[in-house]
């Protein structure tokens, strides 16, 4: 196992490093994924060749850079029989790859987009955990876990966002030199400190109110039930925001029932799909941002309400407490403990301000050094240059 330092990044457009030639880079993954675009997006922005292999029939949201080529093909479906379905994925995958070429293959998520980069036949390939993949999906059946290891055994390069999610993939089968820390990074321009978004807060009826931010996807995995019961016996000038961004209707429908029964349906403010580049201001206008869900790896929303200089409350998790642990140890809550989440929140709300500014402080210096995302991609960079030049 080892720890990627990254390297110092050229400013965007760039081009490659002096004397490297641009890679062709062929991505398997979710293409609406502001996490995906984000990553692919670096490289196509410093002048590689950016591929993604996107399933037939999969509809591709607007905004993804025209300088990123979409390639079609026939994904793997378990239906029977099951071989058959294989060998045309395969063929489908080998056809494209074949025509594109690409010097890597690099699967983000490893259950199906890693499955398929395996099954393609094409080397070398890289998979990115993204943490539910490796922690729940992979290790919930033993179909699971062999597919995991017929997946990372042979791939050139693994990478995760944390030390639990490297010492994961070892454990289900990436060779260990070959496996490396990663983080998919903050915008740390863009997620930066600043001013309180007077008109935001006017638009969504927040002023003269705290705020708690939820910032994850409304799914039973992050128990948003635990903030807003958390809330119900905190102050009354508080109020909680969460977005709808990939929630279904009925679990919306669901958490605004619940906050009926708590009384809290004046107090909940549902965001429609916020834009990556108004973020910002939603942390801005937060007291304190919580995220305690079930099982993580390194939450990017952690990181960017952190860079913002906001306080964070969150599930004590091994990836989480890579960042928490010394920072602020006591925002550390154990999952679907109410009472937990009750103190630390108050804690976040009550603590002097001296005491606010240089947690904030510490907190942005942490993101600065170790989660920058120019830093993190160009330390990805480094790690495809180096699987090409192995004999």
């Amino acid at each position: 196992m080892t720890t990627t330092q990254p390297r110092q990044p050229g400013p965007v457009d760039a081009g490659p490093p002096q004397g490297e030639r641009p890679l062709s880079l062929a991505f398997l993954g979710d293409p609406n994924s502001i996490h995906t675009r984000r990553w692919v997006g670096w490289f196509a922005a410093h002048g590689h060749r950016v591929t993604m292999l996107v399933p037939e029939g999969m509809a591709v949201d607007a905004g993804l850079p025209d300088t990123i080529t979409v390639e079609r093909f026939r994904p793997y479906t378990s239906s029977r029989p099951r071989l058959l379905g294989a060998f045309r994925a395969r063929r489908s995958l080998a056809g494209v790859l074949g025509r594109i070429e690409p010097d890597v293959l690099h699967a983000h998520y490893l259950t199906v987009h890693g499955w398929h980069a395996r099954m393609s036949g094409f080397r070398p390939y890289a998979i990115t955990l993204w943490g539910t993949d490796i922690l729940i999906t992979a290790r919930s059946t033993r179909r699971g876990r062999l597919y995991a290891r017929w997946s990372l055994a042979p791939a050139g390069l693994v990478t995760g966002d944390s030390e639990q999610l490297v010492r994961a993939a070892v454990a289900a089968g990436a060779r260990p030199e070959r496996t490396h820390l990663v983080q998919f990074g903050v915008d740390t321009e863009r997620f930066s400190p600043g001013p309180d978004p007077a008109a935001m807060r006017a638009r969504l009826g927040l002023v003269g109110r705290r705020v708690v931010f939820s910032p994850r996807s409304i799914m039973p995995l992050y128990h948003h039930d635990v903030v807003l019961d958390a809330v119900a016996s905190l102050p009354a000038d508080l109020s909680v925001v969460m977005t709808d961004h990939l929630a279904h209707e009925s679990e919306v429908a669901a958490l605004r029932r619940r906050a009926a029964d708590l009384g809290l349906s004046d107090r909940l403010v549902i965001v429609p799909r916020v834009a990556h580049g108004e973020m910002a201001d939603i942390y801005r206008l937060a007291d304190v941002v919580v995220s305690v869900p079930a099982s993580d790896g390194t939450p990017v929303t952690l990181l960017e309400a952190l860079s913002v200089g906001r306080p964070v409350v969150a599930t004590d998790l091994p990836s989480v407490r890579e960042w928490l642990g010394d920072l602020d140890p006591g925002s550390l809550v154990p999952v679907g403990d109410v009472a937990a989440t009750v103190r630390a929140i108050d804690v976040a709300l009550t603590r002097p301000q001296a005491e606010s500014l240089d947690l904030a402080r510490r907190g942005r210096q942490m993101i600065e050094e170790r989660a920058d995302h120019d830093r993190s991609m160009a330390a990805a960079e480094a790690l495809y240059r180096d699987l090409l030049r192995r004999p």
